[in-house]
């Protein structure tokens, strides 16, 4: 809805919006700063993401987050970093080992929500990234999308190395115009057992369409509302 708004500025979308903002805002919880299954529980770093990248989508819209929301997020992710610099991160607080996917998670949280870790963090983070890049180890496409997002937004060496390897990956299993399901991506993955083939693919397009989104889609926004010439006739 969010970032329906922000491309159109349709009036319709707003009660709507502004409801399921509402919604995230009261179910975060109001000691740790996160979010989990139900609201006011404490959260864990995977639910985090997807509330950080949908509220950035409402403030985007120019709908105002209270600063006591965004506090509370700071800290969530401050407690579940870990690592010599503090670049890593756990799914929870406290709990468990750091992952080279919660680390992605946590990198791109903070680069979404400007607070970004020092450079010695940022580095020890990408380099567990990097050591296990799409074609190491076994698929894992919702590790692959925050790093993606990540990566994506430093734009540097890292992301180039990051992109080749994700670009062959990515088409290297998805499926071909001869097959019975083509252009599909199988449930093969980490999770993709969960998921099924509509998770597996519906992740392996979400890592391709960072390009197109994440950054260049607010500035511009006004393209959405220019006439484009229909390339089908």
């Amino acid at each position: 809805l969010a970032e329906a708004y922000v491309m159109t500025h349709d009036n319709a979308l707003q009660e709507a919006l502004m409801k399921a903002a509402q919604y995230s805002i009261k179910a975060q919880d109001p000691r740790g700063g996160g979010w989990r299954y139900r609201p006011g529980d404490p959260g864990d770093l995977s639910q985090f993401g997807w509330q950080a990248m949908a509220l950035k989508s409402v403030e985007r819209s120019g709908a105002g987050i209270p600063p006591l929301v965004q506090q509370r997020m700071r800290s969530f992710l401050d407690s579940c970093a870990a690592g010599n610099a503090g670049g890593l991160a756990r799914y929870r607080p406290g709990e468990g080992r750091p992952s080279e996917t919660m680390t992605a998670e946590a990198l791109a949280c903070r680069l979404l929500l400007d607070y970004p870790t020092s450079l010695p963090a940022q580095q020890e983070a990408t380099r567990l990234i990097l050591s296990q890049r799409p074609g190491v180890g076994q698929d894992n496409v919702y590790f692959w999308y925050y790093a993606t997002l990540a990566l994506f937004q430093l734009q540097d060496e890292n992301w180039r190395t990051w992109n080749q390897a994700l670009k062959s990956r990515l088409l290297e299993t998805q499926l071909p115009a001869y097959d019975l399901q083509p252009g599909s991506w199988n449930p093969d993955s980490m999770w993709g057992g969960y998921g099924g083939r509509v998770y597996s693919t519906a992740m392996s397009c979400l890592c391709l369409e960072v390009y197109y989104r994440y950054l260049p889609m607010y500035q511009r926004a006004n393209l959405a509302r220019t006439p484009q010439p229909d390339y089908r006739r």
